[in-house]
């Protein structure tokens, strides 16, 4: 077991995946198995053009000719991100788990998560203590996901419950709540991530359609996590769970101070409509909401960062993520460099110590 008192560097936001669909099949039933032989992995949908760095990975992580997912290689994550960038903790979301949440054949969708879930505890988890997971769940059946949660929530490194944006619900919806409540009984917060909006029986992922291009994508996904705060907030989730902590991952910060304005306005203004939110929103934020660093935000001018970390009260609820192996990959140096010296131990670690209740 780590001590807590030299972990360093705490990356929040790590994906791995398997190497091939038979990766799965010791996982898996006999019904399963032959399904997955026979159809494959469920994928997205190639909806935008390519993104970037080399098929959505740092190039480096790609070995002469070998056509390898880098994300599949855990010799890899060895060497560049533990290593190389001192990490002393990686949480662990699967890279190719996203699909199978847009399923709307729930019962296949959950044996392929329990199947990664397991793949990934023999894989990774056993072999390196450094590792931690957060659960894939069917969260597109509030039944099954708590199965899954009830069945490896104690789990010594299962730390969280990974969500993805893309659902045919907003979150705050009480259809989730017993999701909620099964967190909150294992102690786990829930690690929501971008994906899978506009695929399978997901709704298009804005007002308007389909963007045509990555770059639009890229630029939309705060208002994915804006559309699920606003409902977290204002349907009252943080009243009736009041342990719960939900991570914004893969989000940038940069539109949180703003977002907290405006909510703290509306609220003033419309709290008759919803009685039952007690506290500011940005009281709720403060208390149950952490953001992650990935993709760091380059504000022009640079010293622009302290205030914007000012506004968003980013001493409490800001923490380090790499994104590794992704194409827009940060080491912890970004935090070094970027922001003042009184706050780096509490992004760089100290405050995922204390939003993940099992992390060390």
């Amino acid at each position: 077991m780590l001590n807590q008192n030299h972990i360093r560097v705490v990356d929040t936001d790590v994906h791995h995946n398997i190497r091939d669909k038979t990766d799965l099949y010791p996982f898996l039933t006999r019904h399963f198995r032959e399904r997955l032989d026979e159809y494959g992995m469920p994928r997205s949908t190639d909806l935008f053009s390519s993104n970037g760095g080399y098929r959505g990975a740092r190039a480096d992580c790609f070995e002469g000719e070998e056509d390898v997912d880098p994300r599949s290689r855990f010799e890899l994550f060895d060497k560049k991100l533990l290593v190389d960038c001192a990490v002393d903790i990686a949480i662990l979301q699967g890279e190719y788990t996203a699909p199978l949440l847009s399923l709307v054949d729930v019962e296949y969708s959950a044996a392929l998560c329990r199947a990664f879930n397991d793949w990934t505890i023999a894989h990774w988890l056993d072999r390196d203590s450094r590792y931690r997971l957060a659960l894939t769940v069917p969260i597109q059946d509030s039944a099954l996901a708590v199965q899954e949660i009830n069945r490896l929530g104690n789990h010594p490194a299962v730390v969280a419950v990974y969500l993805i944006c893309g659902n045919t619900r907003l979150y705050g919806n009480r259809y989730f709540d017993p999701v909620y409540a099964a967190c909150a009984d294992h102690g786990l917060p829930i690690a929501l991530h971008f994906s899978n909006e506009g695929v399978g029986m997901n709704p298009a992922p804005t007002a308007s359609g389909y963007p045509s291009y990555y770059g639009e994508m890229y630029l939309l996904r705060p208002q994915f996590y804006q559309s699920h705060l606003s409902s977290f907030i204002f349907e009252g989730t943080f009243e009736k769970f009041s342990e719960l902590k939900i991570v914004f991952l893969e989000s940038g910060f940069g539109w949180v101070p703003s977002f907290r304005w405006r909510a703290n306005t509306a609220w003033k203004a419309l709290r008759a409509q919803t009685p039952w939110v007690k506290k500011l929103p940005s009281d709720y934020i403060d208390q149950h909401i952490r953001f992650s660093t990935q993709p760091f935000e380059e504000p022009d001018p640079p010293t622009a960062m302290s205030d914007l970390l000012l506004w968003m009260n980013g001493a409490q609820t800001l923490m380090f993520s790499s994104d590794f192996p992704h194409w827009d990959f940060d080491p912890p140096e970004v935090i070094a460099t970027r922001v003042p010296p009184e706050i780096r131990a509490n992004i760089l670690a100290k405050n995922a110590l204390s939003t993940y209740p099992k992390l060390a």
